[in-house]
């Protein structure tokens, strides 16, 4: 899955921290908290009431069922905590102000380990080792060895490797990239570049080296993500998705259970997908078909104006063979699954880099006599080459490719 070439480069602390916190919410908040005034900080309910919910509460039992230790992840040792079964971790995750509670059994960790080392062989690559992973703490969980509230994986199936590069090969095909680039006001938040060779990645590029591939930009990105994925075909591989918005919009996208809100967005150019793999065309389209279907349904007291088109849709989907989703793929909804953690969590803090500019980041120009194009909706100029306005360094050509060729937009 990585490989022993591989690559990092063009990150910073800003845009790096940007980046993780899309999807770990807390970690701002983290690198902004003071230390501990000791090296052995305790926690009891009352200062736990006075604090915003963070990290784990780990308690650790014997086979009797008492209790031998009690920590909170953020916070510290936990004094004259009461535990009475699995039926407690609610109360406990409530009271002292965790995100999760998890009661494991003594030696449980060792167990873990001693089952992973006895199924492993040399030849297990980082999924199949991290699936093991996975498959040991679900046998533990149905044993009664471990305990976990909330526990979002309850229901979701654990895929085989095979399957996991089936996915990775919808997602990623070999040669090719994928690049997400978000923006705040005018300016590029954060961005990531990632290429797949010889079925491994073998580099993951950020914003600087963005910058240096595409020079500076107009300061409107609905026109300006022509020049990024234009320059990332020529400086990388040909680009096989490629996502942009403005980070808010990602962020409440992510957190967001309504059916059709991607769709939404991509209609209105909120966010924008090019070019747009069959895939994703197929579940944006499925997406505003449900969310259609649903409010038609509330509005209609019940009733499903869209019914009699389920047979043409089943039908047309098991005409495209060469279609397949995601959750198809794993027998689940990563997205969906990413959704429902971050909505367990509050919003995310500003972060620090998001009002000012980014150390390095690609930059925006503009003159007396620049047009800026504010209407959501791209003009004809959009569909024109604009290579040529943008000229990529030679020294940055991407070998193995022909550089006059870009990826069409499936």
């Amino acid at each position: 899955m990585i490989s022993p070439h591989f690559r990092f480069e063009g990150f910073d602390a800003a845009s790096w921290t940007n980046l993780l916190s899309l999807f770990a919410p807390g970690v701002v908040d983290r690198i902004e908290e003071y230390p501990q005034d000791t090296t052995v900080p305790e926690v009891d309910r009352t200062d736990a009431a006075t604090n915003e919910r963070a990290g784990s509460v780990i308690i650790i039992c014997n086979e009797a069922g008492r209790v031998l230790k009690t920590f909170h992840t953020s916070r510290g040792r936990i004094r004259d905590l009461v535990y009475e079964g699995p039926q407690d971790l609610p109360r406990i995750a409530e009271t002292y102000g965790a995100f999760r509670a998890i009661a494991l059994k003594e030696g449980v960790m060792e167990e873990v380990v001693e089952r992973l080392s006895v199924r492993l062989s040399r030849s297990d690559d980082y999924i199949a080792q991290w699936l093991m992973l996975v498959r040991i703490f679900r046998d533990m969980m149905d044993a009664g060895q471990i305990h976990l509230y909330p526990n979002p994986m309850a229901n979701v199936p654990v895929p085989t490797p095979a399957m996991v590069r089936r996915a990775i090969d919808l997602v990623l095909p070999d040669g090719h990239a994928i690049v997400m680039v978000l923006w705040h006001a005018e300016n590029v938040w954060t961005g990531a570049v990632l290429r797949r060779q010889g079925g491994m990645i073998d580099f993951v590029a950020g914003p600087d080296m963005l910058a240096r591939w595409t020079g500076p930009l107009g300061g409107d990105w609905r026109r300006d993500y022509r020049v990024i994925s234009q320059a990332v075909s020529r400086a990388v591989a040909p680009v096989h998705l490629g996502i942009f918005a403005e980070v808010d919009t990602v962020r409440a996208l992510l957190r967001s259970p309504d059916r059709g809100a991607w769709a939404r967005a991509a209609m209105v150019r909120d966010l924008v997908i090019h070019p747009t793999p069959p895939y994703v065309a197929v579940a944006l389209g499925a997406d505003a078909v449900r969310a259609a279907a649903h409010s038609t349904s509330k509005f209609l007291g019940g009733y499903d104006a869209f019914a009699f088109l389920q047979p043409l849709a089943t039908y047309v989907r098991g005409r495209i063979t060469e279609v397949t989703s995601i959750t198809q793929t794993l027998g689940f909804n990563p997205l969906s699954l990413l959704g429902q953690a971050l909505r367990s969590r509050p919003a995310p803090s500003m972060s620090p880099f998001d009002a000012g500019s980014v150390p390095g980041e690609m930059q925006t120009t503009t003159s007396a006599n620049d047009t800026r194009y504010d209407s959501p909706v791209a003009d004809s100029a959009d569909d024109a080459d604009i290579s040529s306005e943008h000229p990529v360094p030679d020294d940055f050509s991407r070998s193995n490719h022909d550089d006059d060729k870009t990826p069409d937009a499936s």
